[in-house]
C-alpha cells in the first residue's frame, strides 16, 4: 500500500506553488522561514524591510492557503512552514536561497 497524500499535497501542485512564489514578498518571507525555522511577525518585518501591513497580509495569505502554520504566544504570533508541505517545497526554497533570494535586498 502506498502512503496516503495529505490534502495540502493534493492541492499544492507546481503551478499553485509558482503562483505563490511569483510575488517577491511571499518568496522572501518563505525563504526566511525556511532558513530560520520559526519567526515572529516583527522579526520578519525587520528582515524583509517591508511595510508591516504588507507583511501581515502576506503571512495571512500564506497561512490561509496552508503553506504556513502559526503559533500564538500571548500577543505574539510565530510563523513556520507547515509540517504537511511536500518535500519538494523545501528543496525549491533551498534552491531559491542558494540563488540569492533572501531577506537582504
Amino acid at each position: 500500500m502506498g502512503a496516503q497524500a495529505s490534502p495540502l499535497t493534493e492541492t499544492l501542485r507546481g503551478a499553485e506553488f509558482h503562483r505563490i512564489i511569483s510575488d517577491e514578498c511571499r518568496l522572501r518571507a518563505l525563504t526566511c522561514l525556511y532558513e530560520a525555522g520559526e519567526l515572529e511577525v516583527e522579526d520578519l518585518v525587520g528582515a524583509l524591510s517591508q511595510d508591516p501591513t504588507q507583511i501581515r497580509e502576506t503571512l495571512g495569505e500564506l497561512t490561509a492557503c496552508g503553506v504556513l502554520s502559526e503559533r500564538r504566544e500571548r500577543f505574539r504570533v510565530h510563523y513556520r512552514l507547515a509540517d504537511e508541505l511536500p518535500a519538494w517545497v523545501g528543496i525549491a526554497l533551498g534552491a531559491a536561497r542558494d540563488w540569492g533570494v533572501s531577506a537582504a535586498r
